[in-house]
């Protein structure tokens, strides 16, 4: 508890909450200055209004009930300081009532309310003389003079208990403010502790870990979503990445063998220039499979890294594939096989790479040769499905099964009957990684009659797309 607070007090969130409280704060305050003038120009205003009524109201009486209105009222001061202050005056200047010893030269007795420092009371002394107080002097029917004044208590008190209560209303807000900020952060710092947990678990090698989402859908929960996809990448691309050193090394112990039992038999005794040339060419053979098996891992690896394709240019996919069914058709010709090519449109563009889509068929067309009876047709299909381009290599083989047609697609993956094949196995993945690269997929289906359809689902470009000439 004590750790997390003392860690409360270093992080950012706090600081921008005691951030967002300071301006709270200032803001409150200045709303609260501005409240406090307009109220205090309020009470001023019901100030002077009520001496101008008092003093009207005292002006409008006879003469001998004057006199005796101001005395009484005078006395009631005597009992609530807060009252006001008064002095009646006859036309000669002598004064008849109130508690004021004298006028102040500073006040016309116009009906005019001014704030003038006044001399009071003998027993009002502790008051400050400088304080200048609401005032009204009033001249009389048939002579004398009337003045009416505030008592200083009655302002003071306005003033302080409005002073009290923004004071009291700005404590409260930043008190406030800071427990919400308090609380901000801790909630802030909680999360951020599971996702830093989270971090160092798989820093330590556990990549099964995931951050766990609140259900509020705010930015955390977003940044949650971010990096569990992240990990779920990271997590199948190391788990690939094993899969692959597994498979390379089970994979290229044959041919490495072979070479290194080639070299050994051919360097114990001496040999004629046949058998050396014989030994050079197998050995050539082994090593074009293995940099072939290379070459595949690399494409496919790139191609799931997403560096492959770093733009997408449209290309015609219909030349494409009537440029690669031209290579195959001949060596069709010479072993006697049907290959035939269904009437493609005669344009169709598809946004990506142009040799990766031949490299695809390519491979999609040797496993065709390759896994298939000598005099098996084969036929090559190009056709437009809802916004997508299928190019299609049908053969009228074996086929196989369920499956078989979900495991060939991986990484080294080859079937029964191909264990006696020359091959890495890495036909169909190669092929479905450039699918997916292109946004489309490698769909495996039976052909009707008996054999394999291998297709490869590929968007269009988009209309207005800029094309090659």
């Amino acid at each position: 508890m004590f750790s997390r607070a003392r860690s409360l007090l270093h992080t950012t969130a706090l600081r921008m909450a005691l951030r967002h409280a300071l301006l709270q704060v200032l803001v409150l305050a200045a709303m609260l200055a501005a409240l406090f003038v307009v109220l205090d120009r309020y009470a001023a205003r019901q100030i002077d209004s009520a001496l101008l009524g008092e003093a009207h109201a005292l002006a409008a009486l006879p003469a001998e009930h004057r006199a005796q209105s101001v005395a009484l009222l005078t006395q009631l001061h005597g009992e609530d300081r807060r009252l006001r202050h008064y002095r009646l005056e006859d036309a000669a200047g002598r004064r008849l009532a109130g508690n004021l010893p004298r006028w102040p030269g500073s006040l016309p007795a116009d009906g005019v309310v001014r704030r003038i420092a006044l001399d009071l009371p003998e027993d009002e002394e502790d008051h400050d003389a400088r304080a200048l107080l609401p005032s009204v002097g009033l001249a009389l029917p048939g002579g004398g003079r009337l003045l009416v004044a505030q008592a200083p208590g009655e302002i003071e008190e306005v003033r302080e208990v409005a002073f009290g209560l923004a004071a009291a209303m700005l404590t409260l807000a930043a008190l406030l403010a800071m427990a919400l900020g308090m609380l901000l952060g801790w909630r802030w710092l909680s999360r951020i502790d599971a996702i830093n947990g989270v971090a160092a678990r798989i820093a330590s090698g556990d990549l099964t870990q995931r951050v766990q989402s609140s259900g509020r859908g705010d930015e955390f929960d977003l940044l949650a979503d971010h990096l569990n996809a992240m990990l779920g990448r990271i997590e199948a691309a190391v788990a690939g990445m094993r899969e692959v050193s597994d498979h390379v090394a089970h994979d290229l112990r044959r041919p490495l063998a072979r070479l290194k039992t080639r070299i050994e038999v051919v360097l114990r005794q001496p040999r004629d220039a046949d058998a050396y040339r014989k030994a050079l060419q197998e050995t050539l053979q082994d090593s074009e499979e293995i940099l072939a098996t290379f070459e595949a891992l690399l494409t496919i690896a790139r191609l799931e890294a997403g560096s492959e394709l770093v733009t997408k240019q449209p290309f015609d996919l219909a030349a494409v594939t009537r440029n690669v069914a031209e290579l195959y058709a001949a060596q069709a010709d010479e072993s006697g096989r049907p290959f035939t090519l269904s009437s493609a449109p005669a344009v169709m563009y598809v946004a990506g790479s142009a040799a990766l889509a031949s490299q695809a068929l390519a491979k999609l067309l040797d496993n065709a040769f390759k896994y298939t009876p000598p005099g098996s047709p084969i036929e090559v299909d190009l056709a437009r499905a809802d916004g997508q381009a299928r190019l299609a290599v049908i053969d009228h083989g074996g086929g196989l099964s369920d499956a078989d047609k979900a495991r060939l697609v991986a990484r080294f993956a080859r079937g029964d009957s191909a264990r006696s094949q020359p091959g890495s196995g890495l036909g169909l993945a190669l092929a479905a990684a450039i699918a997916r690269a292109h946004g489309g997929q490698l769909v495996l289906t039976d052909t009707a009659g008996g054999g394999l359809t291998a297709r490869l689902d590929l968007p269009l470009a988009k209309e207005g797309a800029s094309r090659p000439d």
